[in-house]
């Protein structure tokens, strides 16, 4: 590299070895400490280079498991320079160093050896016994077979399109998203199983326990295949079965199916301005003007999103996010003042979406792969998938 890009990188910037290992103690002395009993480690001070160590099928808690926070224990009391376990001096020499293994550290890796070339030395710290971060996988084998669940973040999703840097480096590792949904997703399979969603209704808030099945356009329903009067008729159908009053049943087929203007005369612009500026449970009843009686049904609906009911969320959030009730208030796509980072990001198209079968934990592999062809076998973005770590390798470039 030339003096410059040395400079760039920080490269000819003096650490004193003792600011070094105050501020990276905690993970390097992690890393070095035996775990817990149950993981069976026969060298309990490095169980990654015991035959067969495999976090990802290794079972109880997984968070920060025992060993990652001891070190951090000992700096908050004071005993962390008297320990056992302090550092060392190695008298080696890296050219960038990077605390924390999950996907922004690989990607860190990455991206640097991309720029300075495949012979830059690269120290990466972590103080759980996997790479990943939050992007972790489970592993379980029952009766010969491989079954597979995240351990942590679920999919590839975001509510904005991704950096030109973020997707490109998917498509570095042969991640297609688009592609990879079309081939591998089965967006029928609960429906295959006979399986629908459904809506439970709850004594304390409608009188009587009561499950009705077959939600309208929810879900694990295939809407594609329904026409708009099928859709109307089957939510006249659904309403039937539930506890609700005639009244309140009415309203919320009119909510999910009639196409209204209910500010008639407004621009799109002027329509999103209002609906910022009020609750989606002000809108259902002040503009829409429905029975109180519906709020119940909608309530809840926001929390998995949000957290809180909707007479705390924006009804252009609620638009946004593809509630009913807007179908035929003319409003245009794209985000517009006042509107919520998700939200804004969703009324824009939002990112393309695929789940792993392990979640993210396939894009931390496949980085890995990136950075140790040897850790990792295998070449592409679907084999990485099943394909066996050797985490010996992981932690011996890693660490040594």
């Amino acid at each position: 590299m030339s003096d410059f890009e040395d400079r760039y990188l920080g490269m000819n910037r003096p650490i004193t070895r003792r600011d070094f290992m105050n501020g990276a103690a905690m993970v390097i002395g992690s890393a070095m400490l035996p775990t817990a009993p149950a993981f069976g480690a026969a060298n309990p001070l490095e169980p990654q280079n015991d035959p067969g160590h495999d976090p990802p099928v290794t079972t109880g808690l997984r968070g920060s498991h025992p060993g990652s926070f001891e070190i951090a224990h000992s700096l908050r009391d004071g005993t962390f320079w008297d320990s056992a376990g302090k550092p060392v001096e190695s008298r080696e020499t890296y050219d960038l160093v990077i605390v924390g293994g999950g996907i922004s550290g690989l990607a860190a890796a990455y991206f640097f050896r991309e720029k300075a070339g495949k012979s830059a030395r690269i120290l990466i710290l972590e103080n759980h016994d996997d790479f990943g971060g939050h992007a972790k996988r489970n592993e379980f084998h029952v009766g010969g077979r491989l079954q597979l669940l995240n351990g942590g973040t679920l999919l590839i999703d975001s509510p904005t399109q991704y950096s030109p840097e973020a997707d490109g480096l998917l498509k570095k590792l042969g991640i297609d998203p688009p592609r990879f949904d079309m081939r591998y997703t089965n967006h029928k399979l609960y429906r295959s199983l006979g399986l629908q969603s459904a809506v439970f209704f709850d004594k304390e808030t409608f009188g009587e326990d009561r499950l009705v099945v077959g939600t309208p356009g929810r879900g694990w329903d295939d809407e594609s295949s329904e026409s708009q009067a099928e859709k109307a008729h089957s939510w006249t159908n659904f309403m039937s079965k539930t506890p609700l009053s005639p009244e309140v049943r009415r309203d919320i087929v009119r909510i999910q199916e009639a196409k209204a203007d209910y500010m008639p005369g407004l621009s799109s612009a002027e329509k999103k301005a209002r609906l910022s500026k009020m609750s989606y449970r002000d809108f259902l009843l002040n503009v829409v003007k429905v029975d109180p009686g519906v709020i119940p049904f909608y309530q809840r609906r926001t929390e998995g999103e949000w957290g809180v009911g909707i007479d705390a969320e924006p009804a252009l959030d609620c638009w946004a996010l593809g509630f009913p009730g807007f179908q035929g208030m003319g409003l245009q796509p794209g985000a517009a003042p006042h509107m919520s980072y998700s939200a804004a990001g969703y009324a824009t198209g939002g990112s393309y979406r695929f789940h792993f079968p392990d979640g993210n934990a396939s894009i931390a592999r496949l980085l890995v792969r990136a950075l140790i062809p040897e850790a990792v076998p295998g070449h592409t973005a679907e084999d990485v998938v099943t394909a066996q770590v050797d985490y010996s390798r992981w932690t011996d470039k890693m660490l040594h």
